[in-house]
Parts: C-alpha cells; sequence; structure tokens
C-alpha cells in the first residue's frame, strides 16, 4: 500500500514520527511532501528527515510559506501523484487551506482515494472564495480525522458526506515519560506554562492566581506578542522572582521542562473566533506523570474528562485556579498517584504507535469498503 501525504508541519522532523510508526506498523510504503523551508514565530526551519523515517521525503519550495491557510506549492503536485501513484493521498491540512485544494485538485478522476486532518471547533464562515474551496475539498474526499468531536461536528454541520474518524494528536510516549524527581514540602510547588504567549492563551489568569500562593513559583515556556506585557505584568504583581520566563522550547526538548515542574497549568481563555481545540501539552505533560490544571475552555473539559490525572477550572477565573493549584501543592502524594495514573492512561489513548494503528485500520477499511466513504 502506498500513502502520500502533504504535510507543512512535517518540515519539522519530530512531527514525522507518526508516519514513521505508521510505516513501521502496516509496512506501507509512505512519502511526504514537505516544504523546502518554513518561516515561523520562531524563525526560518529548513526540511529536514526524521531517522525513524525511511519513506520519500520531498521538499518542495512554496508562495507564502509561513502562512499555514493560504500557502501553496510552486511545484505541480498532480506530477508528484502520477509519479508517486498512491493508492491514498493524505492532506495534513484543514480543508480550508489552499494547500488543500491544490492537492484535491490534483486527484480530480484520479485513482488515489483523499483524505484530510482538521482540528477547527468553530463554524466559521469564510469569504466565498476559501468557501467555494473547501466544499471543493469536501466533494473529492473520502474521508477525514478530526482532532476531536466537536471537530467532527463542525464538519457535518459544513456538509462533508465522506466518513469521519476522531483522530486525537499524538505524543511519543518513549521520549516523554515519567522521570524520579526530587519531592517538595507540603505547600511548595512548582507550575509550569508552554505555550505561545498570547491573549488567548491566558498567562494573566496565572499570575493573578500566583498572587494568593506565596510558596509557588512557576516557569513559563513560550514566547509570544504578549511576552512584554506579561512580564510587566509580573513585575507590577510582585512576581518577578517567582517566574522564570524560559523563552521558545523546541519541541524535542519539552521533556526537560517537564520534569523541571511539578503541575502544568493550561489557563487558555476563549475569543470570539477561537477557543482550545485540543491541548496537546496537557498529554505531554500526563505522559511525564505531571498532572494538570486546565480551563474549560473549547476542546479541554473533554479531554480532560477523559484521563485521570487533570481537573478544570472556570477559565478566566484566578480565584478556582489559585484554589486548585493550593490543592495539588497540599498534597504531594496526591499528585504522585495520580501523575502514575495518568501516564498509564496516556500511553493507552494517545501514545504515536496508538494513533498509528487507528489510522492504519481506518484507511485499511476505507480503501476495502469504498461504497462507505
Amino acid at each position: 500500500m502506498k500513502l502520500l501525504c502533504i504535510s507543512h508541519p512535517c518540515v519539522t522532523p519530530i512531527n514525522q514520527t507518526l508516519f514513521a510508526r505508521v510505516e513501521k506498523l502496516a509496512g506501507w510504503d509512505v512519502s511526504i511532501v514537505v516544504p523546502s523551508s518554513w518561516r515561523s514565530s520562531y524563525g526560518e526551519t529548513e526540511a529536514r528527515r526524521l531517522p525513524e523515517f525511511r519513506g520519500g521525503l520531498l521538499p518542495r519550495p512554496v508562495i507564502l510559506r509561513g502562512n499555514i491557510p493560504l500557502h501553496l506549492y510552486r511545484t505541480s503536485l498532480r506530477q508528484i501523484v502520477e509519479r508517486e501513484a498512491p493508492d491514498v493521498l493524505y492532506v495534513h491540512h484543514e480543508p480550508y487551506a489552499l494547500a488543500s485544494a491544490q492537492a484535491a485538485r490534483s486527484v480530480a478522476g484520479r485513482r488515489p482515494v483523499l483524505g484530510f486532518y482538521s482540528a477547527q471547533n468553530l463554524n466559521k464562515h469564510y469569504p466565498w472564495p476559501i468557501r467555494r474551496l473547501e466544499q471543493f475539498v469536501f466533494g473529492q474526499a473520502q474521508f477525514a480525522f478530526p482532532v476531536s468531536k466537536s471537530v467532527e461536528e463542525v464538519l457535518r454541520t459544513k456538509g462533508f458526506k465522506g466518513r469521519t474518524d476522531v483522530l486525537p494528536l499524538w505524543v511519543d510516549t518513549k521520549l516523554f515519560v515519567p522521570r524520579a524527581r526530587d519531592q517538595r514540602a507540603a505547600g511548595e510547588l512548582v507550575v509550569g506554562f508552554a505555550g505561545r504567549l498570547e491573549t488567548e492563551k491566558g498567562v494573566e489568569t496565572l499570575l493573578a492566581a500566583m498572587v494568593e500562593l506565596p510558596n509557588v513559583r512557576a516557569i513559563v515556556a513560550g514566547e509570544g506578542s504578549q511576552s512584554g506585557a506579561l512580564r510587566r505584568r509580573a513585575s507590577e504583581l510582585l512576581l518577578r522572582g517567582r517566574i522564570e520566563w524560559r523563552g521558545y522550547v523546541p519541541h524535542e526538548t519539552m521533556p526537560t521542562f517537564y520534569d523541571d515542574i511539578d503541575l502544568l497549568v493550561v489557563p487558555s481563555r476563549s475569543l470570539g473566533a477561537w477557543r482550545e481545540q485540543f491541548g496537546r501539552v496537557v498529554i505531554e505533560a500526563l505522559a511525564c506523570g505531571i498532572p494538570v490544571v486546565a480551563s474549560d475552555s473549547g476542546e479541554l473539559p473533554r479531554l480532560v474528562e477523559s484521563i485521570e490525572g487533570a481537573v478544570c477550572f472556570p477559565e478566566g477565573d484566578a480565584v478556582a485556579l489559585a484554589h486548585a493549584i493550593h490543592r495539588f501543592a497540599e498534597h504531594p502524594d496526591e499528585r504522585a498517584t495520580l501523575g502514575a495514573a495518568a501516564a498509564a492512561a496516556v500511553r493507552d489513548r494517545f501514545s504515536v504507535d496508538a494513533v498509528a494503528r487507528r489510522f492504519t485500520e481506518v484507511v485499511e477499511d476505507v480503501l476495502a469498503r469504498p461504497s462507505r466513504a
């Protein structure tokens, strides 16, 4: 079986891990088309291969590199499809992305079965050209992998009639593992935040909560447009000596960040055009045996409900967040017990191997029973 993927995230080697495991578990021939280079707020990234991935890595130049929904490949994807002759073309992009429409056009009237990814959990109304292209992708695709039930509901509301199977984000449980850590005295705690420093990520809620928790320190990993404002706010609240601003941490070195904290806080806040789509840091922390306190923004409550070791608080409520942190600070033995149970649950449901198995099962079933698509 030949699988061809179109994936801008796979310009970064660690994001090729899922397809490397699909290769290994299913014995498929896998190739990935990626941008030759990608620009993000963290700088330039040149396409590189994950050593574990043995298939074809096909870097191609793109227009508007760095623009996730609007970038396009400068080369003909149809020529690549004709040369690779895949059984399945999987577009690791939202259906409204221009690259998705470009991929869908490359298989129109041809053999490959087409599928796509989606994490959009709001029913947004796009301008006419984008809306039309999204419907074109819907019409060409036989299957979709939404990352959650709410995303699946959006796809159905928008009119996608193909097969949908929820495929959550994954965590590499060989990289993110529980490690022995020093036990702190009751009442003392190091909390962590990892993510973009933007308004919707709610770091100001964490700062407000820490005012009520004199024995709690924090490590903040990430950068964003609110970096300066958050540092100034921490100084105003007299928290400067209790917060370490670690800056951008590459994904492959995130286990070191989790080694340094006792509790992860995910204080996301819903805005008009955004709410939390999944919360990958939740499953990463839990895989490391680190309990999580998360807000009830978007998909976070469903994720928290499904895994022991995490609790929710009302988004924006600094008092409720302070209470939740205080409880974990006062009960170190409970933290350890919950963390161990959570790590086992994540290995079972969100490990890259578990997600790769589900991916292959669905794709093989779609190929075996095309009339259901």
